[in-house]
């Protein structure tokens, strides 16, 4: 729910900005004096339609066939009401009058359970609404106004985080209901027919009106609240975590925090700003005659941050849409408005869910904070009365849709208000005869068909003012209808009736050919192999949303067809000499997770002239799903490094490498590897072409770390050994940049042989060692499961630095003997007891199973002050020195750049393990203190690092980013992936603590700590 709580998720900062404080100083205002806060452009008015007392706290709205305004409210949020325990209400509300006012307000249902999404269905009297865990279906049997009837049509939806769940629930003209599912929450839903969606966090679904199926549609995003529609009937979702707006491309999948993408990459996005904000919903799309012509095509969304309502207007590059910032279309200088929902209404005027709040925040703030607001919340209506006053009001433009005739109903398709054409396809769903209540049949779409077909919106009716573009828009409708009649043939096993002619997409209009791939990718064919291919090669650049949705459109047609050996046959032909061709089928054929696609890869695509980064893909893909195409890959590679490299080739070669290397990983499979590249140049002169193209060192070291974790140890391998001499002949190697080297050393940090012990030591005693490199040197020898390395611990830990005795400590007790070694230390004053309270040394420690161990913690740090006192004092004073000092916020970003952007984004700019920063200033800096020095204060839970304890004894600690097939991926607390088999796991715990370091005080310096806080105190959302 992306409202009273502005999601601000972090790592590094466990929460992210707001432009007006967290907290509104100001007491609320009256409806009326809220009104006079408002700005809006000359010629609009705002108008009040309900309030308390008469409603409660608004979320989400719908109107249906009779005009009415359905909305849901919650008094609850953010705590859940026990299961059968709900006392939140969804108000009807009607008779608007002409200054906006529903001179009727009733209540439909009064035992909800933090409702959100809410549809009221086609006959008037029913409605579908989101309930804590659940979707309903309310009914009214007895027509006395309220709810007397309930059906559970979907449950198992996640709600342990109540600003994340289901939402903006939406009736297509294909019969299915679309709806957002929000973050951090997991959900395991099926259907009547038994059909399973597992979500978690951020996607789109869909479902039919029975409860009889529900479908993933995209993957991705953060925490998607509002739903829009165009006029071609594409679905846009709003977000503001991965981007304000976000136009859906089925089957896509979008970026999000660490989330991998599904092998095309992730889908693109319509903005390229954010408005200056963390919380964006309620999304609309203005298309009708009521304002001026200058705002149709404009998105509107509620910020119920900065407290207006966001404006882009829309350009188009093909059947691509790209937002373009406008003004903002309204702004309060009263901070508790909170515009949660915005929707066209069928007058042509806005309508606004006001959540009216003090507080917005959901993790900046204690959700039992007592100033939450739980009684006030206004409905609010923007209409336009032109300059002199004097425009016409606003009108519905039916009375009751259920009791319009045909003709009438006829008539509205063609429309020029979006959201009455919207219900207008409603009603067709209806009334056709053949359906029972609310069960999709055929029937329906055919008839649906033929109302369209016969619509003033296809005749282009000149007195409804339509735009010339109505032929394109109309025929992009019925190819969206002939795609849910193809749909449910396909669900019922039903031969397909619809007839079309075969066409050259790329000839077609942009935004018809959009809706045909849609087609193809809903109902994929091994016929639409060709055009598809045909298409992706001429499709302009800049349509990038026609680009994704073919490319999706090929991946499922690919793997539609699985392993059958024809179909595969006719694709190899098709390709034939093409490359462009093969180029083509080889980047959807990286979607397809079957040895048939791999192999194609493995025959065609290393051949192709790909980018470095699309090659080290093909490379995995074959690794993961061909591991037995091994001379394939090695063939490239050996092409590369057995004569002269160019500058940059030994750095592709290995990338490629690397990737077949991590597919055969993630397939859990181990392959005979070690004897023939042991005798071939590949290691023989490995160091020499490494020295020669030392930027490529990285790679190359990622290949030796992974080469022994997929070789056949059984089969006589040397791969290890031959690894670990080539990785103790570079740790020494001068020419190789430090941040190499410091991989090496962490690389050999696992190792277990004396030989490399002694290597580390002679590099920790040479005077040319730097600073860096020699603390590496110490956190390797801490982790090292080894005597000796144990030994040479404790004696430097007498001298480490607290900001290096503490993660030298959290390595040490990865391993029960080290954790034996650490308590030792501390006992004989080798080391500060101090170490003992760091929450992430306890953590380690307690998971060593040592006896007694929490015993022996508490004698040791006996008489120390409580830590917490500590942070609070080390707070107070980092806070009060910050106020007397002279910061040089560009130092402070070279800082943040250094120790903070390996995790997260500033300006686009830095890591994305955590969220990103971008207005992070606002919090203050007594806060950002808090959050920085005590990381570990309030973590969300999404947020918690996670402790792998190993088959070898060994512990590894971090955020879990993703699971590659049988590779668990994690991010450590400088945002390296680190991979781990899930084969070496004997436990996977989540703890309650934030994988940033939290000894950030000794991390930078109290002299440098004022710089870092005015850098992040500038980084303000917009105001």
């Amino acid at each position: 729910m992306r409202l009273p709580l502005a999601c601000a998720l972090a790592l590094l900062l466990p929460a992210a900005a707001a432009a007006q404080k967290h907290i509104v100083p100001a007491d609320p205002l009256s409806p009326a004096d809220e009104r006079k806060a408002f700005t809006v452009p000359p010629g609009f008015e705002v108008q009040l339609v309900a309030a308390e007392p008469d409603i409660q706290k608004p979320i989400q709205t719908a109107f249906d066939a009779r005009g009415r305004l359905w909305v849901t409210t919650s008094h609850l949020y953010p705590f859940p009401a026990p299961v059968g325990k709900g006392t939140d209400k969804l108000f009807v509300l009607s008779d608007f009058a002409a200054d906006g006012k529903a001179r009727k307000v009733e209540v439909f249902a009064d035992t909800l359970n933090i409702p959100i999404g809410v549809l009221p269905l086609p006959d008037g009297k029913s409605c579908l609404v989101g309930s804590v865990g659940q979707i309903l279906k309310l009914a009214d049997t007895d027509n006395d106004g309220k709810a007397d009837k309930t059906e559970v049509l979907f449950e198992g939806f996640g709600f342990k985080d109540t600003h994340g769940m289901m939402n903006s629930f939406t009736l297509m003209p294909d019969g299915w209901v679309y709806a957002t599912h929000g973050f951090s929450n997991e959900s395991r839903v099926k259907g009547k027919d038994g059909h399973e969606v597992v979500m978690q966090s951020g996607n789109t679904f869909r479902f039919r009106l029975d409860g009889s199926r529900i479908e993933v549609f995209t993957r991705g995003q953060v925490n998607p609240f509002g739903i829009a529609v165009d006029p071609w009937f594409n679905l846009y979702t709003a977000d503001c975590h991965s981007k304000p707006v976000t136009q859906l491309i089925r089957g896509a999948t979008y970026q999000s925090f660490s989330k991998p993408h599904d092998g095309l990459g992730f889908a693109p996005h319509v903005t390229r700003h954010d408005h200056g904000s963390t919380a964006l919903c309620g999304l609309t799309w203005y298309d009708a005659d009521h304002f001026p012509p200058e705002y149709r095509g404009n998105l509107f969304l509620g910020n119920v941050v900065t407290s207006r309502i966001n404006a882009d207007a829309i350009v188009w590059h093909g059947s691509t849409p790209e937002a373009k910032e406008k003004p903002d279309f309204l702004t309060s200088t009263d901070g508790w408005f909170r515009p949660a929902d915005v929707r066209l209404g069928p007058d042509g005027a806005l309508y606004v869910a006001d959540f009216y709040n003090r507080i917005i925040g959901h993790y900046e703030v204690p959700l039992t904070h007592p100033q939450r607001d739980k009684d006030r919340g206004r409905v609010w209506r923007i209409v336009w009365k032109g300059l002199d006053g004097k425009a016409k009001p606003p009108a519905m433009p039916f009375a009751d849709l259920t009791a319009e005739k045909a003709e009438k109903v006829d008539e509205l398709l063609g429309h020029p208000n979006l959201t009455v054409r919207l219900l207008a396809t409603h009603e067709l769903i209806r009334r056709d005869e053949a359906m029972k209540v609310y069960e999709s049949t055929s029937d329906v779409y055919t008839a649906h068909r033929e109302w369209v077909l016969d619509s003033p919106m296809t005749r282009r009716d000149q007195s409804r003012k339509r735009p010339s573009s109505d032929k394109p828009l109309v025929a992009a409708h019925m190819e969206r209808v002939d795609t849910a009649c193809e749909e449910w043939q396909r669900e019922r096993g039903e031969p397909n009736e619809v007839k079309r002619a075969d066409r050259e997409l790329a000839k077609l209009d942009p935004q018809v050919a959009r809706a045909v791939v849609d087609r193809m990718a809903a109902v994929p064919e091994a016929a639409n192999v060709k055009p598809l291919v045909e298409l992706l090669k001429a499709v302009p650049a800049d349509d990038t949303h026609l680009k994704f949705a073919a490319r999706v459109a090929l991946r499922n047609t690919l793997r539609n067809e699985k392993d059958d050996v024809a179909f595969w046959k006719s694709v190899y032909a098709l390709v034939g000499p093409d490359a462009a061709a093969g180029v083509v089928v080889a980047d959807a054929a990286l979607g397809v997770p079957n040895e048939s696609a791999a192999t194609f890869l493995a025959c065609h695509a290393l051949e192709f002239n790909l980018d470095p980064p699309r090659s080290a893909e093909v490379a995995e893909h074959i690794g993961r799903y061909a591991p037995l195409q091994q001379e394939t890959v090695l063939r490239r590679v050996r092409m590369t490094v057995s004569t002269p490299p160019s500058p940059g080739q030994l750095g592709r070669a290995f990338g490629v490498l690397r990737g077949y290397l991590r597919g055969v990983q993630a397939g859990g499979e181990k392959i005979l590897w070690g004897t023939p590249l042991a005798t071939d140049r590949l290691f023989k002169t490995l160091a020499t072409d490494v020295r020669n193209e030392p930027a490529s060192a990285k790679t190359v070291v990622d290949v030796l770390l992974l080469l022994p974790t997929v070789s056949d140890k059984a089969a006589g391998s040397d791969t290890a050994d031959t690894c670990a001499r080539v990785l103790s002949d570079m740790v020494g190697d001068k020419v190789l940049a430090d941040d190499v080297r410091i991989q090496v050393i962490d690389a050999l940090g696992r190792s277990d042989v004396d030989a490399v012990v002694v290597k580390l030591l002679e590099l920790l005693q040479d005077p040319a060692t730097g600073p860096a490199l020699r603390d590496r040197i110490a956190l390797a020898l801490a982790s090292m499961p080894n005597t000796k390395a144990r030994s040479e611990t404790k004696v430097l830990l007498k001298t480490a630095p607290y900001r290096l005795a503490v993660p030298m400590a959290v390595n040490m007790a990865a391993t029960k003997n080290g954790a034996e070694e650490l308590l030792n230390a501390v006992q004989t004053g080798a080391t500060s007891a101090r170490l003992l309270q760091d929450k992430a040394v306890l953590d380690r420690l307690k998971a060593s199973k040592l006896p007694d161990v929490d015993k022996r913690v508490a004698a040791l740090t006996k008489g120390l002050p409580p830590a917490d006192q500590r942070l609070a004092d080390l707070i107070k004073g980092r806070a009060a020195a910050f106020t007397k000092a002279k910061p040089d916020a560009k130092a402070g970003a070279a800082l943040f750049a250094k120790s903070c952007a390996a995790c997260h984004q500033v300006g686009g700019q830095g890591g994305k393990v955590g969220p990103n920063l971008d207005g992070v200033g606002s919090r203050g800096p007594e806060r950002l203190c808090e959050d920085v020095l005590d990381p570990n204060r309030n973590v969300d839970a999404a947020f918690r690092s996670r402790t792998l304890r190993l088959a070898d004894g060994r512990a590894v600690s971090g955020l879990m980013l993703r699971v590659e097939g049988k590779v668990i991926v994690m991010a450590d607390a400088d945002g390296k992936e680190v991979r781990v088999p899930e084969a070496d796991v004997e436990s996977n715990v989540v703890t309650a603590l934030s994988p940033m370091p939290a000894n950030f005080d000794a991390v930078i310096p109290e002299a440098d700590f004022p710089h870092l806080l005015a850098y992040l105190l500038e980084l303000k959302a917009k105001q």
